[in-house]
């Protein structure tokens, strides 16, 4: 027997293969790069162009939208988020010290983007943004640029969206647009974009709610017999709410939405094995199995660090302004005359003269946050309030006290002493700022349609409606609950203090829940259409 007569495998002769073009070796090389893609099963093909070049162009509509990169008639100049002072807990675990003349970062007036690495890193409770720090930090000294963190977290966004995009795609073509829905906010102002140019943790949780939204909508677009496909939203929903709830406490919430989700999630498969349907509870076990270490760890850090100074502007700022001085004032053991402080944070005097704070407050702030949650348990009307300034927040996501401009294009100064009353350092200013804003009931209205929405497709009438429909309510709804869980959490913990930036992700999940309802209304207008196609 000839060796050109030779078969390997199914089906395949050597002896039909073409004969050897002739030409260039670059010509050969192109047809035989032709000949292989060709060769590629078109339901294989489509959904990786489609997630490939999805990813592309996300991450690159990011970099424009933020500055890394511009092009004639496209993008600005570099965009960020200055420091507060809350960069250091993140900065200092990967030893980075601000390349400035004064080696610090906090209110320069400016977005400090130039560091110097190979300081001893400081000991902090693990947490997803400084494990993907820490990925891009030489080991030793260097000068770092703040823009490679940001490029990292564009570029883990966009991946995660180009997933969504090809996994959609192999439904059915079209429906990979349904990932535009997250970047609508995300692209069309940089109001939350420009937080990757920076070290809060706030990128990082941006970047999980974005996975966990990629992750809902991939359901949303198939069905329970799509077995493969919903495994790579689980695997999303898995990512993302372990990537949030262990960027930093406030962010839990996104791990808790996820793990519900994850949960409630139906995987069916034509074989007779039963352990598919098991696949959403156990994502949703391991998720919260994953996040439990780092969460309670990073709860404790914080209450080591900032234990009274949360307990403060708990107590101060929100509770004794809207439950009464009257009330408060004895059920915490303080004297009468720390009633006058009432709604001071606690940056505004540091606690310094209040009578009664550092026995009161100041020696233990576990037990006066404890009392002041009590207290509203009992004055739940004082909480709902608390929680409807918290949703009239999300309103003004700019947060513009925050400079946007990187260092070198203004010059560095402190800001430390300017007032800004959207930073809630005095309820009275906070408040005046809230009733300023125009249509501040839009929030919470959002939320009660989007969650009543979100219920009623459990209903059987509704529930056999068009799928695509709803699952995007359902997406609609998740995104709503998130952003109020965010929202309750921030003036739980922290009162009004700083209120507009512990808000920022639940404005844009409400951006996001309006633009998910939107497309379920599309939907629904264009399923007699589609059901022809």
């Amino acid at each position: 027997m000839t060796p050109e007569s030779v078969s390997y495998g199914r089906g395949i002769d050597l002896t039909s293969l073409p004969a050897r073009r002739r030409g260039t070796g670059l010509r050969t090389a192109v047809l035989d790069l032709r000949d292989a893609a060709t060769a590629i099963p078109r339901t294989v093909a489509v959904p990786v162009a489609v997630g490939l070049s999805t990813a592309l162009a996300t991450v690159l509509a990011l970099a424009l939208r933020i500055g890394l990169v511009t092009l004639p008639g496209l993008g600005g100049g570099l965009i960020g988020a200055g420091d507060n002072g809350d960069a250091f807990r993140l900065f200092c675990t990967a030893g980075l010290t601000p390349d400035t003349p004064s080696r610090v970062s906090l209110w320069r007036g400016v977005v400090v983007t130039a560091f110097t690495s190979g300081a001893q890193p400081c000991t902090a409770a693990p947490s997803s943004s400084a494990f993907l720090l820490g990925l891009v930090v030489p080991g030793g000294p260097a000068t770092w640029s703040l823009t490679a963190y940001a490029w990292l977290l564009a570029g883990l966004a966009a991946g995660v969206v180009g997933i969504g995009a090809a996994t959609l795609a192999t439904v059915r073509p079209w429906r990979a647009v349904l990932v535009v829905v997250p970047l609508v906010g995300l692209l069309g102002v940089s109001w939350w974009t420009r937080f990757l140019v920076s070290l809060y943790a706030e990128p990082t949780a941006l970047v999980a709610a974005v996975a966990v939204l990629v992750g809902l909508l991939v359901v949303a677009g198939t069905r329970p017999e799509h077995r493969n496909q919903r495994l790579v939203a689980l695997a999303l929903l898995g990512l993302g709410g372990l990537l949030g709830a262990t960027s930093k406490p406030g962010f839990v919430p996104i791990g808790l939405v996820a793990a519900a989700c994850a949960a409630l999630v139906v995987v069916r498969s034509r074989s007779r094995r039963q352990v598919w349907r098991l696949a959403g509870p156990l994502v949703a076990v391991a998720l919260l199995a994953g996040s439990a270490y780092p969460v309670s760890a990073a709860i404790e850090g914080q209450e080591r660090t900032y234990a009274p100074v949360n307990a403060h502007n708990l107590i101060f700022t929100a509770v004794m302004p809207e439950v009464g001085p009257d009330v408060v004032v004895p059920a915490l053991g303080l004297p009468p005359g720390a009633a006058a402080h009432s709604g001071e944070g606690y940056y505004w005097a540091g606690g310094l003269g209040i009578p009664g704070w550092a026995t009161a407050v100041g020696d233990r702030p576990d037990e006066a946050r404890a009392t002041a949650r009590t207290l509203l348990l009992e004055h739940p009307g004082a909480f709902a309030t608390m929680v409807g300034r918290g949703l009239t927040a999300t309103l003004r996501p700019q947060l513009t006290y925050l400079p946007s401009e990187p260092f070198g294009t203004a010059p560095e100064h402190f800001e430390g002493r300017t007032v800004y009353p959207e930073a809630g350092p005095q309820t009275s200013l906070l408040v005046r700022w809230l009733d300023a804003i125009p249509l501040g009931w839009l929030p919470l209205a959002l939320v009660v349609t989007a969650l009543a929405a979100a219920a009623a497709t459990v209903l059987p009438r509704v529930r056999r409606g068009d799928p695509l429909v709803v699952g995007l309510v359902r997406v609609a709804g998740a995104a709503a609950l998130l952003g109020l869980g965010i929202v309750t959490l921030a003036v739980a913990g922290d009162g009004y203090y700083e209120l507009s930036k512990h808000v920022w992700l639940g404005s844009y999940l409400f951006l996001t829940a309006g633009v998910t309802g939107l497309a379920a209304v599309v939907a629904a207008a264009t399923a007699r259409f589609r059901r022809r196609a």
